[in-house]
């Protein structure tokens, strides 16, 4: 140990010549700052290393003190870090210290202690190179590399006596030698040799290199080129990763570096067999390549990617051919701050990733199978101001946090067989009103950037290329995953800025086939605009492929029959991404029954996503959905014609008054029915007092003649109340429908013969 000690010693010594100096204390303090107050700072001719002049640091009857810098820049690309410390002889006391560094999210690294004594000129050698073990973490678990390095916010010093002392301390000549010339290799490589189709073939490895920017492919461009069974080849691009170890406590979720930062390849195999693959490295004009060997891929019985089903493109499917429904929420984050009423709870907040493994599951059981999420500053966003939080890093670096909280989400949601619409832009980040995050936002030229105002992000050049950076992250870290079903451009791209739809229009023109050019696995890609008659220009776009919007309304049934009725004629499929509203819990909770009840029995390929979550889940209002999934098994829509349907409240004479109405879908051989009290349903002030309605009838039209069977459900348990066989001899049927309170399904469907 002695002899490797006196190496690297001579080694150092050795190179001292190409040193470069960080602080030599010539002109003033050169930044340099006293924490805590105990500290006296004073430019001195005294004891200077090199030069004329060093920094004294002067305690008064103190046990400790600290010293430190700020550091813009980073140390680079330096492999040692060299400081001179001089302790005089009439010093009444030795001192002990710890050098320290914080990196960019303030994560603390410090040496071992080193005790100086009086008369004592130290030399601190210390290694600062991408393999250093000379730096422990503190407070968390976060190992040393070349990022933590070239990413150095701080750099400081720490002292401590025995016993309180007045004396001084003198630092010199703070100084960095530069890195040695590495080749270029992959090392800690690890991949499992067989995975199950459909199943994450996760790569991981390391180079001895720290690059400027890893995130950015116009600095180091890493992929794997993998060859399938077939021979086809597929690029799936490698991202920067760093892992976390998350905590709850009492003020919420707690993330913590864990380990080094490494190379992380995704790639989920479609088709059982044998493939190979090699990693190439793009990086200062020269392409190497790297050969990684061979995996099997076994069959499994998963069903694979969502895709628009080939024979009925309304409607989605598996790729093993099996139907999908979404049937689901928002889940926007795990919170809202909003509430459509003053809630008689309160919101938890700040929970994080745990929120979702809350969420899920009561979901999984609910039969629900579908949220709509968000990639937002306050939640998954990548690329923000560092001045709102500080795992952010501005424009073209990308927040290793928020994406580690999105793998983490991805997870829960495979365990407990959830799909996710995942929007990668959230108005509020290029709006000045509602919901303005434009003074946060990092291409805002008052943040560093280069925009004058939001509307530039949709036409300038320099913003397309960022973005597109972005999505190729998007997609290196995340496209692997079938639990996402579509890429959601925008969310409600009609409240940014002051909307010119030529402008939004040539954006998504140009963004999402690119997004689809990077994507390997072709995931589905839609935008999002919020106000109901916004903007049929951008609904048409051929790149964008079905129309969503909102139907916030009282009366939400009516809403969403005009939604759909005023997009069929572009002839696209259609979903309704946000609803709800309610002044009270009564009629929040009615808003949201009737809602997914009059989408569900719509011709849309899935279920409107109600907005308020926590609304739902602190009131386990889950059932809604349980009975509404009950209702839908084994119901599949492909190849039906289904069409909104035209069946009515038909008055029995002296009947009275009876407030009921009905909707629904059907095509010739079947139509599944809503039918409600609007004294509860489709109102915004509904009735509390729950009564019957008597029996009714429901004309029917449009029907082939032959008999049907006809069932009458509970939407609230989600059972069926009674059975019936009718038969239609004209093309229109009188259906008596028995007395029930607030509302019931019905599915009347023709017996094949």
């Amino acid at each position: 140990m002695a002899m490797k000690k006196f190496f690297l010693f001579f080694l150092l010594f050795s190179l001292k010549a190409v040193a470069t100096i960080r602080f030599d204390f010539e002109q003033d303090l050169e930044g340099w700052e006293s924490a805590g107050g105990k500290v006296l700072l004073e430019k001195s001719s005294s004891y200077a290393a090199s030069g004329r002049s060093s920094l004294c640091l002067s305690v008064n009857q103190a046990n400790d003190g600290w010293a430190y810098v700020r550091l813009p820049e980073g140390l680079g690309q330096a492999d040692s870090l060299i400081l001179h410390l001089f302790l005089p002889e009439d010093a009444p006391l030795p001192v002990t210290v710890i050098c320290y560094i914080k990196d960019k999210t303030w994560d603390w690294f410090e040496t071992e202690p080193v005790t100086i004594r009086r008369g004592e000129e130290r030399t601190l050698y210390l290694d600062i190179s991408d393999e250093s073990l000379d730096w422990q973490p503190v407070g968390h678990l976060k190992t040393w590399d070349g990022y933590v390095r070239q990413s150095a916010k701080e750099l400081g010093l720490r002292f401590f006596f025995s016993e309180p002392a007045t004396q001084n301390i003198y630092l010199d000549a703070v100084e960095t030698i530069p890195r040695e010339e590495k080749k270029l290799c992959l090392y800690n490589f690890s991949c499992p040799e067989k995975v199950n189709q459909y199943q994450l073939f996760e790569v991981t490895f390391d180079l001895p290199f720290t690059f400027s920017n890893p995130f950015d492919p116009e600095v180091v461009d890493i992929q794997a080129v993998f060859t399938l069974p077939s021979g086809e080849k597929k690029t799936i691009p490698a991202f920067f990763y760093q892992d976390y170890l998350r905590f709850s406590s009492l003020s919420g979720e707690k993330l913590y570096p864990y380990g080094n930062s490494e190379w992380h390849v995704r790639f989920t195999p479609e088709k059982p067999g044998t493939y190979s693959f090699i990693i190439t490295v793009n990086y200062q004009g020269k392409e190497t390549n790297f050969s990684a060997g061979s995996f099997t891929v076994l069959p499994s019985e998963k069903p694979g990617f969502i895709r628009w089903d080939k024979n009925d493109p309304y409607w989605l499917a598996f790729e093993d051919g099996k139907f999908f429904y979404p049937v689901g929420h928002t889940l926007r984050s795990p919170d809202d701050a909003r509430s459509p009423y003053t809630y008689e709870f309160v919101v938890e907040r700040e929970r994080g990733t745990y929120a979702y493994d809350v969420y899920f599951p009561r979901m999984k059981d609910a039969g629900e199978n579908f949220i709509r999420m968000w990639m937002s500053a306050w939640w998954a966003g990548l690329e923000w101001n560092p001045s709102y939080a500080a795992h952010f890093g501005g424009l073209g670096r990308y927040s290793l946090e928020n994406a580690w909280r999105l793998d983490r989400v991805l997870e829960a949601a495979e365990a407990n067989g959830i799909y996710i619409l995942l929007t990668l832009i959230n108005h509020g980040q290029f709006s000045i009103n509602p919901d303005a995050e434009w003074w946060d936002n990092p291409y805002n030229i008052l943040n560093g950037g280069f925009l004058t105002n939001p509307d530039e992000f949709f036409t300038d050049e320099r913003a397309h290329h960022f973005f597109k950076k972005r999505l190729r992250y998007i997609v290196s870290r995340w496209s692997y995953s079938p639990q996402i079903v579509f890429w959601e451009m925008w969310n409600e791209v009609d409240l940014t800025g002051y909307y010119d739809s030529f402008k939004v229009r040539y954006w998504h023109q140009k963004l999402i086939p690119y997004l689809k050019s990077i994507d390997p696995y072709q995931h589905l890609v839609t935008t999002h605009i919020c106000r109901r008659n916004v903007d049929p220009l951008v609904w048409i776009l051929p790149e964008v492929e079905t129309i969503v919007g909102n139907a916030y309304a009282a009366d939400v049934v009516t809403s969403m029959r005009e939604y759909y009725l005023t997009r069929k004629p572009y002839n696209k499929p259609m979903m309704i991404n946000e609803f709800g509203v309610g002044r009270n819990r009564l009629a929040l909770e009615n808003n949201l029954h009737a809602g997914i009840w009059t989408s569900a029995l719509s011709p849309m390929f899935g279920v409107a996503l109600f907005w308020w979550w926590p609304f739902i889940d602190h009131f386990h209002l889950y059932f809604h959905y349980r009975a509404l999934a009950n209702y839908l098994q084994g119901e599949d829509w492909r190849g039906k014609n289904l069409q909104l349907a035209t069946a009515k409240f038909q008055p029995q004479p002296g009947q009275g008054l009876v407030k009921v109405d009905v909707t629904g879908m059907q095509n010739k051989e079947a139509a599944y029915l809503w039918v409600y009290d609007t004294r509860y349903f489709n109102t915004a002030s509904p009735r509390e007092k729950v009564e019957p309605v008597p029996p009714i009838n429901i004309m029917i039209e449009c029907l082939l003649p032959g008999k049907y069977q006809v069932e009458f459900w509970d939407t609230y348990n989600g059972k069926i109340i009674s059975t019936a066989t009718f038969t239609v001899q004209q093309d229109s049927f009188l259906l008596p429908v028995p007395s029930f309170e607030r509302d019931l399904a019905i599915k009347f469907i023709r017996i094949k013969p």
